[in-house]
Order: C-alpha cells, then structure tokens, then sequence
C-alpha cells in the first residue's frame, strides 16, 4: 500500500486488478493498483504518478491519470449512520471506453527514480443501452449525447445535502427527481460538503470521506439516470462580506495557505498551481462519468472579492487547463449573480452561458424576455438559467403549489434556454410539499424533442387580455407556452387570505362563505395569433396539459402569409402547444 510518510523510500507497483474483464459500452473499466513504499505526499503528482494508456480496437490512444483511495463504508445503526474508513488505501484508475471491441491497456508508475510498466491487459467491450457523453454540436447548436440523441436538462439545483445522514437524504431527493422525468442537478463542491481541501487538510491534501461521499452521490445519479453539473468553487470562500468564509479557506495564509487577500486567489503562481492539480485529481475520480455532464469553475464570481481584469484572464487559463486534461471535453461554464462581463462568454472555452435569476415575480415576463435569444445571438452559445427564486424565507409559505417553479421551467424553455430553469430552494421550497410533480410534465412534453441555437423567438398574440403567450422554433416546428395573467402567486395569496378568513368566521359560529378550490377565471373562447412560421401551410397543433404532461386536444391548421390564427382551448391555469409543419403529401 501507499502511505503518506515524512521521507520517500523505493515505491513498488506490486498488482494491477481490473474490476471486470467486458465492459458495456459508455460504462467505467476501474482498475485498482497496489503499490509498495511510501511518499510524503500522494497527491503530488511530481513525487509518485500513476496512469494508464487505453488503446482502442482502432488504435486510437487515451491516458487516463490514477488517483490516490481510500475506501470508506457506512457503519452505524439505521438513523445514526456515519462514515468510516474500511480497508487500506490503494490507486484506482477509472476510464470509460467509447469503442465497441477488444481493448488493450498498460499501467505506469512514474517517480522521479524510475518509471515501472505493468504488462498489457485487454478487456472487451460490448454493446450496452447507455448513450455516452453530452456534447455541444455546435454545427447544430445543440446539446447532445454521443449516440445522437438530443439532450434536455430538466432538474433543479441540489448544491449540497445536510450534515446529518447526507446519503440517506440526497438519495431521497435523487429518487424523487427521477420518478418524475428529471434529468438534471447543479452539484456545489461547497466547503461544508464535497470541498476536497478543507481548513483541516490544507492545500493540496483531500479530504478522503468527501471524496467517497462524491463518489457514491454520483454513482446513484448514475443508477437514476440523473447528469450532473459539478461547480468547483463558490463564492464565499473569497469573500469577507457576502456569505463569507474566506476565514475557512484552506488558501488563506492565517490558515498556512498562500494568499494573503481573496484576491490573490487569481494570480499567485502557488495557488494556480495547486488549484490545477486540484483539478487534475477530479478529472482523474471522476471524468470516467457521462453522468458528469458539465464543469462549472466559478458560482457567482462576481460575489468574490475579484477584479474583472484579473478573474477573466484565469477563467481563461483554467478552462483551457480543464480543457487540455479532460479526455472526453465536456462543456464548461461558470456563473454570475448580476451580468457577467462580456469577455467571459467570449472566452473560447467557455462552452456554455449561465444565468441566475431572483425577486422576479413576473418570471415569465423576465425568462422568456428578450435577453436569452439576443445572448444566443451575440455569442453563438447555449444560455441556460443555472439558478432561479423568489424570496428565500416566505417561498414554501407563500407558493405551497409551485407556481414560481412551474412558471420558470415552462417559460425558460420557451424563452430560448437549452434547458429548463434550475431552482434554487431544493430543500425548503421543492421537497417539502413535494412539488416534483411539476419536472414531470415538463419532461413528458419535451421528451424526443430539440432544441438548438437555430430556433428563433415566435410572436403570439392573445385576443384576451386575460392571456399572455411565448414561443420558440423554426418554421417547421414552434412550441408555444400560454398563460392566464390571473394565475399568480399574489392571486393565489388572495385566495388563502380569504379562505383563511371565512374559516375564521366559521370557527367563530359566524355565517360564512364555502371557498371552492383555488381556481382563477376561466379564459374561454381565445384565438391566438402566431408569426414565424411558412408563408402558406399545413401544421398540425397538439394542445398539452402542463400539470398532467399530456395531448389534451388536436387540430389542423393553415397558415397564411406565414402566419396562423388558432382558436385557444379554454385556459384555466396555462397550457402548451407543439406546431408541426405537416409532410408535403400531407399538406392537401
């Protein structure tokens, strides 16, 4: 085994195992490696490196770096459960092949002594039902998997899970997302939760049961089909007044690290050092994973104590390093509370656009607004909101139904984002009243669908004012998203206020009035007017249910002059519809 030891003595490969000898397609091949001596420190890769050179059955070459393990277990009694170490620390090295065939492979153990070789190995790998990497195609300007199937982030943010009982509790919230369609979690590595250097460790050292707890997190998301956006670092950290803790972090010189201020974070050799071998260390645990689907650097920089002049530049630097030691290249982006400067989206590296939205509560209005497709347009880049909310204390009291949810994942889709809207109260908003039921319908409306960066904003026009619509396509197929103005969160705390009253009265023996459910005014009799579409055609238009995710009604319709008046179905809450231009034979 390789232990952490004051001095280096002679260090020997000793075994290399392979976990299984056929892999199924897109799924990992783990190989563990025993080794012998010791090193002062097994995360520095200038002292001790393992890796391991996988050759395609074509010939093609990928290395993949080994990283340093300690295995962990749950012990404990059901509801007190704790992590502890189980067993003796080794080398894994985690790689996930993208070829059908016979696979070859041959481990390294390099020092600054010597380089030692294991023999050759192979595995086979088989077909499997998995769909690899999610990709920008950016000749069709949208995300997709390996396999060519289009992809659409459906889920919320799920940035860090409680202290107590984190596996049981984010399992639950994994599960839940899952049974409804989701797809999609924004994952912090937050220093109170999967931060790797901790105040304990220092720089450069890792914090082995977070990593396993890492490891584990993911492999269930794996199991539910659930693909993570992994953010790195957070703001805090850098700063002494917006949720400060740069008094805990492990860079800060009080703490032994290197940087006097925040800020220099950005531009001290030593800390751009140890960061990028940081990173080095996740892309070699944890890049194996499609289920990874794309890097996030920063959350909210500009919370940071940082100067745009000094943060662009690194952002720069560190995507091209992320970039030049990932081997499957999945996206990157990173985040801002307020604007981001232009020169960041502008960066060649940064693949994707990231919003944060809050105190909007026309959401609607704000998401499906101009700012998305004019970003689309300027930058050529898929732009998505990475975190949307309300009020943080009164959420849950004020919207136990999901109003603010349900409006920001239909309009952010329709608005031109290339997934759905991202909330933020995971934990205090969306699971307590079990509002997951509103990722469902989503899903089912977009599944098998595309969006991509040629799809334009549609104008639709309502003949009630009671209504308000939006929509996104090309002229062969548009999505539309039409809501009753009267369904909001203040109409709906009318409803409670008077509700709550008439039982007061009730309670007083004081005669009152029997509430129905709430229910605003039913909008009957509409047309809509839509533009963007042929000059003269045949759509069909498939009218959806957003509550139970289902066709509620069906029609076929001209346009004229490219454009297409259709009568609306009665609008209680809010409906969608799908336009699809009909095949020429069709056309009539």
């Amino acid at each position: 085994m390789l232990w952490a030891s004051p001095a280096w003595s002679g260090i020997q490969l000793d075994a290399v195992q392979a976990a299984r000898s056929t892999v199924p397609l897109f799924e990992r091949c783990e190989l563990t490696a025993r080794i012998s001596g010791s090193v002062s420190n097994p995360y520095d890769p200038s002292e001790v490196r393992l890796e391991a050179v996988f050759q395609s059955p074509q010939g093609e070459s990928t290395t993949m770096e080994g990283f340093y393990y300690q295995p962990f277990e749950l012990a404990g009694s059901p509801g007190q459960e704790f992590v502890r170490a189980a067993g003796e620390p080794v080398w894994k090295v985690r790689f996930t092949p993208r070829q059908i065939g016979r696979w070859g492979y041959e481990v390294r153990l390099i020092t600054p002594q010597r380089t030692q070789t294991w023999p050759r190995q192979t595995f086979v790998v088989v077909e499997s039902s998995r769909k690899g990497f999610i990709q920008w195609d950016r000749r069709a300007g949208t995300f997709r998997f390996e396999t060519g199937e289009p992809f659409i982030p459906i889920g919320e943010n799920l940035s860090w899970g409680p202290s107590h009982q984190p596996l049981r509790v984010y399992g639950q919230w994994l599960r839940e997302l899952a049974s409804q369609r989701a797809n999609y979690v924004r994952v912090w590595m937050a220093p109170w939760f999967l931060r790797l250097e901790t105040k304990e460790t220092g720089v450069g050292r890792y914090d082995q049961s977070r990593a396993w707890l890492l490891d584990t997190l993911l492999e269930r998301s794996e199991s539910a089909g659930i693909f993570w956006q992994l953010c790195l670092l957070e703001h805090g950290s850098f700063s002494r007044s917006q949720d400060p803790n740069w008094h805990n972090n492990p860079y800060n010189q009080a703490l032994g690290g290197m940087c006097r201020l925040p800020q220099d974070f950005l531009t001290h050799p030593k800390a751009k050092e140890m960061f990028q071998r940081l990173v080095r260390y996740m892309v070699s645990r944890w890049g194996y994973s499609p289920n990874l689907a794309m890097w996030e650097l920063f959350n909210e920089a500009d919370f940071g104590e940082f100067k745009t002049e000094e943060l662009v530049p690194w952002l720069d630097e560190t995507s091209r390093f992320l970039r030049s030691v990932d081997p499957y290249q999945r996206p990157i982006t990173t985040s801002f509370h307020g604007d981001a400067p232009k020169e960041v989206w502008r960066l060649p590296m940064m693949d994707a656009i990231q919003l944060h939205v809050y105190d909007k509560r026309d959401l609607p209005g704000t998401l499906a607004g101009p700012t998305i497709p004019e970003l689309r347009r300027t930058f050529q880049k898929p732009v998505f909101i990475g975190e949307f909310g309300w009020i943080a204390e009164t959420m849950r009291q004020v919207d136990d139904i999901g109003i603010h949810l349900h409006d920001g994942l239909w309009s952010s889709l329709v608005g031109g984002s290339a997934g759905g809207a991202l909330i933020w109260y995971w934990d205090s908003y969306v699971h307590p009243p079990g509002l997951y039921r509103h990722f469902d319908a989503l899903g089912r409306f977009w599944r098998g669908e595309t969006l991509s960066l040629q799809q334009r904003p549609m104008a639709v026009q309502l003949s009630d004012q009671d209504l308000a619509g939006w929509g996104i396509g090309t002229p062969q197929r548009g999505y539309l998203w039409i809501k009753n103005r009267r369904h909001t969160i203040d109409q709906y705390l009318a409803y409670r206020a008077e509700l709550a009253k008439q039982r007061l009265r009730q309670a007083r023996g004081e005669a009152a009035t029997e509430l129905a459910a709430y229910s605003p005014r039913l909008v009957r009799g509409a047309t809509a007017t839509v533009r963007g579409l042929d000059w003269v055609s045949r759509y069909r238009i498939e009218w959806w249910d957003t509550y139970r995710g289902r066709i509620a009604a069906r029609d076929v319709v001209q346009t004229r002059w490219g454009t297409l008046t259709i009568k609306v179905p009665e609008v209680q809450f809010d409906l969608a519809a799908k336009l699809i231009k009909l095949n020429w034979w069709e056309q009539g």
